[in-house]
């Protein structure tokens, strides 16, 4: 058994870095901070916290977004149903509704493709 959380890092592949900025910023109001590592475009999400796990958009020919793979899931809002209807009425296609996780005693997921034709999660605690 680990002592430690598995995850450190998470990147979402990107095809127009300023678009995926965009679509993040207004969907979930959070701010990134642009980077340039070797040839890798880079916006790394701004916490509070610098200790947290994280996440960056990231633009690189060896990254191609996709509805297939690996889904990162997102907490963004304490309660999942009003986000998910705030991204329907913003004709964000959403994969998977607001779903509980054993009838939401492990909170609740939901699933939506973002602006590069990627499959993201999402999730929170309530309903």
């Amino acid at each position: 058994m680990l002592n430690h959380p598995p995850l450190v890092w998470a990147e979402i592949a990107v095809s127009d870095m300023d678009r995926a900025i965009k679509f993040y910023q207004q969907h979930f109001n959070v701010n990134f901070k642009r980077e340039t590592i070797d040839d890798m475009e880079m916006a790394i999400l701004e916490t509070k916290n610098d200790d947290d796990t994280n996440l960056a958009l990231v633009k690189h020919k060896m990254l191609t977004p996709s509805m297939d793979g690996s889904t990162i899931y997102l907490h963004f809002s304490e309660q999942l149903t009003p986000l998910v209807e705030k991204l329907q009425q913003a004709n964000v296609t959403v994969l998977l509704p607001a779903t509980p996780i054993k009838d939401g005693e492990c909170g609740y997921i939901a699933l939506f493709g973002d602006s590069e034709g990627n499959k993201v999660g999402l999730w929170a605690n309530n309903l």
